[in-house]
C-alpha cells in the first residue's frame, strides 16, 4: 500500500497521522492497518530508536513521510533514509495550510503534512524540497555555529567592558581599536577593577578557544577547494567562507545565481494582485545566520574591493539615496552572484595576497558581532 505520512516533529515526542495515498479506496485490512499505525504511533517520542519502530511498522509497504523543517529534522531524516524510508523535508514559509492554520494542534499539523506529501505523490508541488546535508556536511556547519557563537560572546563581552569603564570613569592610555588586544586587556588587568578582571579572564578564556577553533576551520575546510574559492572574494574571513560552503555543498545543484541568492533568503518577495504586482522586502528564507555574514561580508568587500561590481552597486545606490541597510542586503545579493560564479567556473575572484590578507582580517572582526553591519 502506498502510504503518505505527516511527522510534526518536536524535540520530545514526534506526532505522525498516516493516509492511503494510493488509486482508489483502501481496502478493509488497509484501512485497518492505517487506523492501527495512527493509534501506535499517532503521538511518540522522537529519539532515534523510537523513529526506528515507525520504520519498521512501516516494512512492506511504500511509505513517503514528510516533516517541516527543525533543529530536530535532520537526524530524523538520517534515521528514516537509513532505514529505506522516502523522506521529505519542507519549510515551514511555504507550508501554509499549516502556518495560516486557525486550529494548531500538533495532530492537525500532522493531518496536514500528510495532505501535503498525498497531493505531492500525486503530482501537485505546493513546497520546495530542502536539500538535507550528509552527517559530514552537518557536523562542519556545526563546527562553523560552535564558532561563531564563541565570537558573539567576546563581542558581547566587548560591549559589557567599554560600558564598565564608562559607567565608572576608568580610562586606558588610549583608544584601541580592540579592547580586548593583549596591551589593552594588560591595562583593563591593573585597573584592579574587579568587575573588569573578570571580564579579561573570560575574554583570554574565549580567544584562547577561538585561536584553536580557528586552526580546527582550517584543518576541516583546507583541503576543500571551494573553500579557497571563496577565500579569494574580498569579504570573507575563514568562518563565512566556511560556513557558506557548508550551506551550498554543491554549486551545481543551482541552476543560477538567483537561485542561490532565493536559498539565501536574498530576493523579495513577490504578491500579485489582479493584474498588479508588488515587490516587497526579502524572503527571510534559509539560515539567518548565513545572511547576517553576507550582509557583513559585502560590507567588508565594498571597504576593500573597491573596483569591483558589489562596490560599484553599494556606491551607486547610496549616491541615488538608498538607505544603507537597503544598499546592503543588494550587495550581498550581488556578492552572491560572484559566491555563484567563481565556484561553477572554478577561478578565484583574486589573487593579490595583500588585499585577501587585509580583508580577512576586517571580515574575522567583524564575523561574531551582529551590530557591526
Amino acid at each position: 500500500m502506498r502510504i503518505a505520512i505527516g511527522m510534526d516533529l518536536h524535540k520530545k515526542t514526534a506526532v505522525c497521522c498516516a493516509v492511503h495515498a494510493g488509486p482508489g479506496k483502501p481496502s478493509e485490512d488497509e484501512e485497518e492497518f492505517l487506523r492501527r499505525f495512527n493509534r501506535d504511533h499517532g503521538t511518540q517520542p522522537s529519539e532515534p530508536e523510537d523513529i526506528a519502530r515507525i520504520a519498521e511498522a512501516l516494512r512492506g509497504h511504500e511509505a513517503h513521510v514528510l516533516i517541516e523543517n527543525s533543529t530536530k529534522t535532520h537526524e530524523t531524516y538520517w534515521v528514516l533514509t537509513n532505514l529505506g524510508i522516502d523522506t521529505v523535508v519542507a519549510q515551514a514559509q511555504d507550508l501554509y495550510r499549516i502556518t495560516k492554520s486557525v486550529k494548531k494542534t500538533d495532530a492537525n499539523d500532522a493531518a496536514e503534512l500528510a495532505g501535503y506529501m498525498r497531493r505531492r505523490l500525486n503530482g501537485e508541488r505546493e513546497f520546495a524540497v530542502c536539500k538535507m546535508p550528509s552527517p559530514v556536511w552537518m557536523e562542519r556547519r556545526e563546527i562553523c555555529r560552535a564558532v561563531l557563537a564563541e565570537k558573539r560572546h567576546l563581542a558581547d563581552l566587548k560591549r559589557r567592558a567599554r560600558m564598565h569603564m564608562l559607567l565608572h570613569g576608568i580610562r586606558l592610555s588610549k583608544d584601541y581599536s580592540d579592547i580586548f588586544s593583549k596591551k589593552a586587556m594588560k591595562e583593563m588587568w591593573d585597573s584592579r577593577d574587579t568587575c573588569l578582571r573578570l571580564l579579561v579572564s573570560e575574554a583570554r578564556s574565549i580567544k584562547a578557544r577561538t585561536d584553536e577553533e580557528a586552526r580546527l576551520i582550517r584543518a576541516t575546510f583546507g583541503h576543500i577547494t571551494d573553500f579557497d574559492l571563496v577565500m579569494s572574494i574580498p569579504g570573507f574571513g575563514a568562518v563565512s567562507a566556511a560556513y557558506a560552503v557548508s550551506m551550498i555543498i554543491d554549486v551545481k545543484r543551482f541552476g543560477s545565481s538567483a537561485q542561490l541568492a532565493a536559498y539565501f533568503g536574498l530576493v523579495p518577495k513577490v504578491r500579485e494582485s489582479a493584474e498588479t504586482s508588488h515587490r516587497c522586502a526579502t524572503t527571510h528564507r534559509g539560515d539567518r545566520e548565513m545572511r547576517r555574514l553576507l550582509c557583513q561580508s559585502a560590507i567588508v568587500h565594498v571597504r576593500t574591493a573597491e573596483d569591483s561590481v558589489v562596490s560599484a552597486l553599494y556606491n551607486r545606490l547610496r549616491a541615488r539615496g538608498v538607505s544603507h541597510r537597503e544598499a546592503q542586503v543588494a550587495a550581498a545579493r550581488k556578492l552572491v552572484t560572484v559566491v555563484w560564479s567563481v565556484l561553477r567556473n572554478r577561478r578565484p575572484f583574486s589573487t593579490d595576497r595583500e588585499l585577501l590578507e587585509r580583508s580577512a582580517e576586517m571580515a574575522e572582526e567583524a564575523e561574531g558581532d551582529p551590530a557591526a553591519d
